[in-house]
């Protein structure tokens, strides 16, 4: 997670998420404006039995450490993405996109051969945008966003896009749409913190951003004050045909 002062950009933010099918694995990679990670989750067809994870291009200079925490889902059984919260775990304590990437996975898992998802949100929020997600290159959700509400298709005006999200999304779509629209709503989320991350932030500490305290696993009390943001971290993601997880084949 990243907060950065400074005026808003133009441009707009891609994440790119790849799940491969491996025997007994699945590989898995996410890549956007500021972060690109890596994980394979390793399976017995019934349950998981390990997650190791990888990450080329991080933020903080803590957050290779959420790899640790992330063995708390080793021994859960595979299952669609989750529509609630995991009992016993806490997401706050882990990476939020390592943490989401490892669910994706979890749920591919069940699944034969390779999904991609991608993202697309204009940075500027100075007016209502379009925010699109793409599966294996085919438009499943495509949404108009203004203040943390959605505007438009007329079937989900009204219904909030951050915060509260999941209790209405789990029932109203069935679970590949819930999926890929929790991958878009998570775009959404991170876009609205990278909107500022080509900007030069306020400052290069993690614990100059109190009002991020607590948020994932970087942000932790106990480790705040290690954190330092690199600043060669963000890349711009505007042209369409920018690399993504070039390297995941």
């Amino acid at each position: 997670m990243i907060e950065n002062a400074g005026p808003r950009a133009a441009g707009v933010y891609r994440r790119r998420i790849r799940l491969i099918t491996a025997p007994g694995a699945v590989r898995a990679g996410l890549e956007d404006t500021a972060h690109s990670m890596r994980l394979v989750l390793s399976h017995d067809g019934m349950c998981v039995t390990g997650i190791d994870a990888g990450f080329p291009r991080i933020p903080l200079t803590t957050c290779p450490g959420a790899a640790e925490p992330l063995r708390e889902l080793v021994g859960l059984p595979l299952a669609s993405y989750p529509e609630r919260r995991l009992a016993n775990i806490d997401p706050r304590l882990h990476c939020t996109h390592l943490y989401h990437l490892a669910l994706l996975a979890l749920a591919h898992a069940r699944r034969d051969g390779r999904r991609q998802y991608d993202v697309e949100v204009p940075f500027d929020r100075a007016a209502p945008v379009w925010a699109s997600l793409h599966r294996n290159g085919v438009l499943l959700h495509r949404w108009q966003v203004w203040d943390g509400t959605i505007r438009a298709p007329a079937e989900l005006a009204g219904r909030p896009v951050l915060q509260g999200f999941a209790r209405w999304a789990g029932t109203h779509f069935d679970a590949e749409a819930f999926e890929a629209a929790m991958v878009l709503h998570n775009g959404i989320f991170v876009s609205g913190a990278g909107h500022r991350s080509m900007a030069r932030p306020r400052s290069p500490r993690a614990a100059d951003f109190p009002e991020l305290l607590g948020a994932c696993y970087s942000y932790q009390p106990v480790r705040v004050q290690q954190g330092v943001y690199h600043p060669d971290s963000p890349r711009d993601t505007t042209p369409p045909d920018v690399p993504l997880l070039a390297d995941l084949e």
